[in-house]
């Protein structure tokens, strides 16, 4: 073997290394693993630093978003309150009497005009009594025929029919003779006058002296007016909140600056479908005049409650579909609410919650039901 193809002496080992980096095919293999491991080291570290730093946000806007709210809280206890209904009605005169005559008379002299004041046996009018004392006269004749006849048939007859029938003559006579003495000595008639039965303001006379009138026409109308009647619509939700003899304002629509005491004098017990109300009247004394008939005023009537007291701002969706948030356990509930009453700051409540229960006033906006949350104070 020819050791020179071994090794050859004129080639130094310097020579050799260059001539392998110069080599174009054995330098390129042996450098390109070392750049591409570089290039993927450098990518993979970069995406591993964005992940971490977008999971750290990730995570704090998780925490800033699911942190545990504070909230104030109020204690319910339950208060006697004073409320209000109000509605709208018209005024009517506390009596008000049509004046007829139960026969066709002549009037000979009208004595009072309209807006004349009058007082019980004023004179109103004064009557021809010569029609009312012939017809008294011929009903006591007839009465007395009817007596006869009635005597007679009685001792003379046993005929049952025409005894029964003389009896239904004599029972009629004498109810007529009895209805016309009593007319003639009436109340509101005084040897042939016409006179008031009681106080008040002539309103309407419908007669003039010399006049003829048929019988039950009405001839003069009078009005008590010293003291008003609101016929007030109350809506039928309050029904068991009101009652006779409570007090009441009243403030006419024409005076809104001035309110009458007065008290509920009777419940009509009975409803209204077209308005969901029904009828409460309000008697208010009128003294001076103030107030007149036909005008429209608005009463408020006073009533007293008890229920459980919590501040406006514990309750949601108020005229709707009003509810609390209830905390226990250191957990807010939503709890549906009946509201009874109501003033400037504060709600009266008489279900959904008890005595006691600590419901939540600040920070009940972005509550939800069963969520956790911190007592920052209570109130109440």
């Amino acid at each position: 073997m020819n050791t020179h193809d071994i090794h050859d002496p004129t080639v130094t080992p310097s020579e050799t290394s260059t001539a392998n980096a110069q080599s174009p095919s054995t330098g390129a293999i042996n450098r390109a693993p070392t750049r591409v491991k570089g290039v993927r080291a450098v990518i993979i570290g970069a995406i591993l630093c964005v992940l971490v730093l977008m999971s750290g946000a990730g995570f704090y806007a998780w925490k800033d978003t699911h942190s545990t709210p504070t909230v104030t809280l109020y204690r319910a206890t339950t208060q006697l309150a004073t409320q209000d209904i109000g509605g709208g009605g018209l005024l009517y005169p506390r009596q008000q009497l049509d004046i007829s005559y139960p026969i066709a008379e002549h009037v000979e002299t009208v004595l009072v005009k309209p807006g004349d004041r009058v007082s019980p046996n004023s004179a109103l009018m004064q009557l021809d009594p010569t029609k009312l004392n012939a017809q008294i006269a011929q009903a006591a004749n007839d009465l007395a025929a009817a007596q006869v006849y009635l005597n007679t048939v009685s001792t003379t007859t046993r005929n049952p029919v025409t005894i029964a029938s003389a009896q239904q003559a004599y029972d009629n006579a004498k109810n007529r003779y009895d209805s016309l003495v009593a007319e003639a000595s009436s109340p509101t008639l005084r040897n042939g006058t016409l006179i008031s039965p009681m106080s008040g303001v002539v309103t309407a006379v419908d007669i003039n002296s010399g006049e003829a009138f048929n019988a039950g026409m009405t001839l003069i109308t009078i009005m008590d007016e010293s003291s008003m009647i609101v016929h007030m619509e109350v809506p039928l939700s309050n029904l068991g909140q009101v009652s006779v003899g409570q007090t009441a304002m009243v403030t006419p629509s024409s005076q809104s600056s001035v309110s009458f005491p007065g008290r509920v004098a009777s419940i009509i017990p009975q409803a209204n479908a077209d308005t969901a109300t029904f009828e409460v009247w309000v008697e208010v004394p009128n003294p001076d005049g103030l107030l007149l008939p036909g005008m429209s005023a608005f009463v408020s009537v006073e009533y007293s409650l008890t229920a459980l007291a919590v501040p406006r701002l514990a309750v949601l969706d108020l005229d709707l579909d009003p509810t609390v948030f209830v905390v226990r356990n250191d957990q807010a509930y939503v709890r549906q609410v009946h509201v009874v009453g109501r003033s400037i700051s504060t709600i009266y409540i008489d279900a959904g919650i008890s005595n006691g229960d600590m419901v939540v006033v600040v920070g009940i906006d972005s509550l939800q039901n069963g969520e956790k949350v911190v007592v920052g104070g209570i109130e109440g």
